[in-house]
């Protein structure tokens, strides 16, 4: 009834003359009747019928009417007649007005909402169309196209001389366009204003005043953005913000060019009185996009007595599987619920899958997957597999959140980096870092290829071969340290006395006249387990390796929040749950369509993880997110 309705008042408001009105859209509300809704409105039930045939039978809840509001005074010999624009998503007045030819005053004067309070997407509103009623025809031929255009752009256009310190993004806020629409005005601009240049503008009754580059700077909105999201990004309330650009309360629009104190934009980057800013999920996304996941985690519940907490407590502390699960379901409850505090919704299923690919498989063939956007989970490599080989047809994705086995099927996301990725983010960093550095490489027999790599880098870099029993002799490494250079020496080996001993040795070098750095490819688990390679030796030579995650500090607020919930620190395990389940779920909010969204090449960092996802030629995504970490002091950081 709504929609027909509407139907019928486009077709009316296009094709009848009338006399000159505004109007005004009324929602019906419960208990309301034509008279008493043109009782309120002061005009006839007579008045109302003539905009809306269908209320002669009367109105229902809801029903969307047309009321006739004042009388504006036309000359006598014009005739106005009407065509019903319904306001859609990045359109302005000044595109409304190009696009009907007529002034934007036109458009204010027959549209007292418009006038008062700008335009709001979904908005209908009335387009007058102009005729001399003595006007006669002489010719039988039609204007062109092109005769057209430059009729209306004569009478809703005008020339305005650019003047010192004004930018096309000033122009363009003080005169409600976007930088589209100014360069579509003005092609001759797009590669930058000239002093004294003429450019055309729409006319207004009452001229902007442009604003300087020397007090503002300018943000071009982008699709999806909110209010909320500039504000967090430009650092100004919502209340400077509207104050500043009054046409935000018509509503947020991509493309808008809003103002800003240039005081206000000190920690942004600004070019030529423009921020300049990175593509983000977060002001991207869509806060009507409900996204539909599943967490497939091994919760082994069969096996657990729930009536024993003794035992429930035994389970956890002996499984390691269920203990990994069960971190990481408390930080994607967290993420979970940072998401929805952002405004965004989503519907999460969670599904046991008892560690087993039985049950993983069971678990797919007895649920609906049919409107679910991203599998998160299972954690064991097998039932990754199962799930994505069963979830494939439908083009589901499946996200391996901890292991870095690969699971050859397009639609699995790998979180984790392969140890080859890790190695040749290393291998960038010491081609582009080490070019004024004294190398040293120290690899033991089973480590040739990779120090082959190195030499290949670096071909003068001097080589260590490692004693038989796999280690190094003091006296043959002092020789080749330099006090005029930062030393860098390469290990390479997963032997743990080879570890232990040139730790050992170059720390007891380490002195203001001797810098040295040491650096890895891979940082292994060998590095954990001999209680001879101590953290202060690997502190004192600021020890640099690849890694998936980076330490986040204690005090940051997901370890508050997250403490303050569970009464204990999160885990790695329990950050990496949050991380991957908000990043997952952010970039659904931006798409709903994950392997879309992936493709808008953004690169995303969070508490400890980065991911930065890449489609394989055969074969699903994988994260290209690692950071190169260093010890700082007992510290490890980011080594930037």
């Amino acid at each position: 009834m709504k929609k027909l309705l509407g139907f019928l008042l486009l077709m009316l408001l296009s094709s009848c003359a009338v006399k000159a009105q505004q109007y005004k859209s009324h929602t019906v509300a419960r208990g309301e009747t034509i008279e008493s809704i043109a009782e309120d409105y002061k005009v006839t039930p007579e008045d109302i019928i003539k905009l809306n045939p269908d209320a002669r039978r009367g109105v229902r809840r809801n029903n969307v009417l047309v009321i006739p509001s004042k009388s504006i005074t036309v000359a006598k010999d014009v005739e106005v007649t009407f065509t019903n624009h319904k306001v859609r998503r990045k359109e302005t007045l000044y595109s409304i007005s190009k696009k009907y030819g007529v002034s934007i005053d036109d458009i204010k004067k027959y549209n007292e909402k418009v006038a008062k309070e700008g335009l709001q997407k979904g908005d209908r509103i009335a387009i007058p169309k102009f005729k001399q009623k003595s006007e006669v025809v002489v010719s039988n031929e039609e204007p062109t196209k092109n005769d057209e255009e430059e009729k209306n752009e004569e009478e809703t256009a005008e020339t305005y001389i650019v003047k010192a310190k004004e930018t096309k993004w000033g122009i363009a806020h003080s005169y409600g366009l976007t930088i589209e629409e100014l360069e579509e005005l003005n092609p001759e601009i797009k590669d930058g204003l000239q002093i004294g240049q003429e450019i055309k503008l729409p006319k207004r009754t009452e001229k902007p005043q442009v604003a300087s580059s020397e007090q503002f700077a300018f943000y071009n909105v982008k699709p999806k953005q909110t209010v909320y999201t500039l504000t967090r990004k430009l650092g100004v309330s919502r209340a400077e913000l509207i104050l500043l650009n009054p046409a935000l309360k018509d509503g947020l629009k991509a493309g808008m060019v809003l103002k800003l104190p240039v005081a206000k934009t000190e920690s942004l980057e600004v070019i030529d009185a423009e921020i300049v800013d990175k593509f983000s999920f977060l002001e991207n996304a869509d806060t009507d996009n409900v996204s539909n996941i599943v967490l497939m985690l091994p919760f082994k519940l069969n096996e657990i007595n729930i009536d024993s907490v003794t035992s429930t407590k035994e389970k956890l502390r002996k499984d390691r599987i269920l203990g990994y699960a069960t971190e990481f379901y408390t930080g994607a409850i967290m993420a979970l619920d940072s998401i929805k505090k952002l405004g965004f919704s989503v519907n999460v299923k969670v599904l046991d899958t008892e560690g087993k690919t039985t049950s993983t498989r069971n678990l797919v063939y007895n649920n609906d997957f049919s409107d679910v956007h991203a599998v998160i989970g299972p954690l064991l490599p097998s039932n990754i597999e199962v799930a994505a080989s069963e979830l494939k047809s439908d083009g589901i994705p499946v996200i391996s959140p901890l292991s870095s086995k690969e699971v050859k099927y397009k639609n699995v996301y790998q979180t984790i980096p392969s140890n080859e990725l890790l190695e040749e983010k290393m291998l960038n960093f010491l081609k582009e870092k080490g070019v004024d550095k004294n190398i040293i490489i120290i690899a033991d027999k089973t480590k040739t290829a990779i120090k082959n790599k190195v030499k290949s880098i670096f071909p003068s870099a001097s080589e260590i071969v490692p004693e038989k029993g796999n280690y190094i002799k003091p006296d043959i490494i002092k020789p080749l340290l330099k006090e005029d250079q930062e030393n860098w020496v390469i290990l390479e080996s997963e032997d743990l006395s080879l570890l232990a001993n040139v730790t050992s040795v170059l720390n007891s070098y380490v002195s203001e006249k001797n810098k040295i750095v040491l650096l890895t490819t891979d940082r292994n688990d060998q590095y954990d387990k001999s209680a001879n390679i101590y953290n202060s030796h690997l502190a004192n030579l600021s020890f640099h390796y690849p890694s998936i995650d980076k330490p986040s500090s204690f005090n940051n607020k997901f370890n508050k929040q997250y403490e303050k919930r569970y009464k204990i620190s999160p885990s790695r395990i329990a950050t990496r749950g949050f991380d991957i389940t908000f990043d997952i779920l952010l970039r659904l909010a931006y798409n709903q369509n994950l392997a879309k969204s992936v493709r808008a090449g953004a690169e995303t960092n969070y508490v400890e993880n980065k991911f930065d996802y890449t489609k394989k030629m055969f074969g699903g995504f994988y994260n290209k997110g690692i950071y190169i970490v260093k010890y700082d002091g007992l510290e490890i950081k980011e080594a930037k």
